[in-house]
């Protein structure tokens, strides 16, 4: 069979697949996956000679219809292999089918001079890929599966991959797709020049954010079409920008939250009614600011000696050799979320922030995850994550639900409002 297949009669005899390795193609790669839509699937059977090219909308074919192609994956194949599970979700909302290669090993689709032609040209145009030759696109994903398809046979599963595919993906998706609300003349005001395509990632008065889950940590990063929403200006208007789609703003922190997640690594114990620094600013005989500030560096820098025997960083300071001989004698070390391999370049503290870094993402995951649940029948939304803090677009309709959000994230919090994202108010 030819591998192009643009109608329902030849999908129907393509039969039945096993495991399959299956790239969702939009329309434009530069546009947020939210504000753009399906051109072509590729798919191949992992034990296939050949893939073949789902068409959708192209302009050198007819056009299947796109339920009928969801509907015939669902059906007629089995494991589904991804190079980005959190993207393919927005064109194929079933998790339970989907697995993300990346979360076995970081490994990029194979572009053609012809695809990268295109883009150099035209990458501001909505349906690039639809200009781009079927047969080029079919080059490109032919050429990845070949790298692919020897790290899918290789993978042996492991509790960490579970996790990412199972859990990050799937919070972050719910993210992404709130988007977040802006005041249009503030964003034309604030953005004008800096932004020269503002239609990737704006369509409705929203704006979309994207979270790269593939870092070295695991703590995903949030850049896209230039913006960086995971440091957006607190003092220059940028954060004027933001605003909620409901009621207000409500933005939740935790207190202290890195001492408090390496306390649960090292066995010591902050008590949830006190303030983190008020309490190591009492063990190290100075105030709370210089608490935060000494705690910081030696957290992250080594303990000094004149603070090895002080309770708490004693025990980080034996914490800190014991990670690094298992890295070194064991060949990695194994988070929640991540294996960190042994690496020439890798030392002591930064093994260990590592570790913190992917221990608070992984904790910050399951948390969203039960918010996400809490959520589900409410107006009310979770529209921006920043590592220790988590921002909502409230509802009044959904009445007194503050509480029990402030008791589902088990660590103390502060609370701010208001209704921009800027000059937030503590209440």
């Amino acid at each position: 069979m030819f591998y192009i297949i643009e109608r329902l009669d030849q999908l129907e005899k393509l039969g039945d697949f096993g495991d399959c390795f299956v790239s969702f193609i939009p329309k434009s790669n530069k546009y947020h996956p939210a504000l753009t839509d399906l051109s072509l699937v590729y798919v191949r059977d992992l034990i296939r000679t050949k893939g073949f090219m789902l068409c959708i909308n192209h302009n050198e074919s007819f056009g299947l219809n796109k339920e009928d192609v969801k509907w015939w994956l669902l059906n007629n194949t089995q494991k589904l292999w991804v190079l980005d599970k959190k993207e393919a979700l927005y064109y194929f909302n079933q998790p339970q089918k989907l697995f993300d290669v990346n979360f076995i090993q970081h490994t990029h689709k194979v572009p053609t001079n012809c695809s990268e032609f295109y883009y150099t040209q035209h990458y501001y145009l909505p349906n690039v890929n639809c200009l781009i030759p079927i047969s080029k696109h079919y080059e490109e994903w032919e050429n990845t599966f070949d790298i692919v398809a020897p790290i899918i046979a290789s993978f042996t599963p492991n509790d960490q991959f579970t996790f990412n595919n199972e859990h990050a993906t799937n919070v972050f998706y719910q993210l992404e797709s709130s988007g977040i609300k802006l005041n249009k003349d503030c964003f034309i005001d604030y953005y004008q020049g800096r932004l020269l395509h503002p239609e990737f990632n704006l369509s409705r008065g929203k704006i979309y954010t994207h979270y790269n889950l593939y870092t070295t940590t695991s703590r995903p990063s949030n850049t896209f079409n230039s913006v960086n929403f995971s440091a957006l200006n607190k003092d220059d208007g940028e954060r004027m920008c933001y605003m909620p789609e409901n009621d207000m703003f409500i933005e939740i922190d935790f207190q202290g939250y890195h001492p408090r997640l390496i306390g649960e690594m090292v066995n010591f114990d902050f008590p949830k009614d006190r303030n983190t620094y008020d309490l190591l600013g009492e063990l190290l005989g100075v105030t709370q600011q210089e608490a935060k500030e000494l705690t910081f560096k030696q957290l992250y820098g080594g303990v000094w000696s004149e603070y090895q025997n002080k309770p708490f960083f004693k025990d980080v300071l034996k914490y800190t050799d014991s990670i690094w001989d298992t890295y070194q004698h064991g060949g990695s070390f194994k988070c929640e979320n991540k294996i960190f391999i042994n690496d020439a370049e890798m030392t002591r503290s930064k093994l260990f922030n590592y570790i913190v870094q992917s221990k608070e993402t992984s904790t910050n995951v399951k948390l969203l995850g039960k918010l996400f649940d809490y959520l589900k029948n409410k107006k009310t939304k979770i529209v921006l994550y920043t590592y220790d803090a988590f921002l909502f677009d409230y509802s009044k309709e959904d009445g007194d639900i503050l509480q029990d959000i402030v008791n589902m994230l088990e660590y103390p919090v502060t609370i701010k409002q208001g209704n921009t994202y800027h000059g937030l108010t503590k209440i």
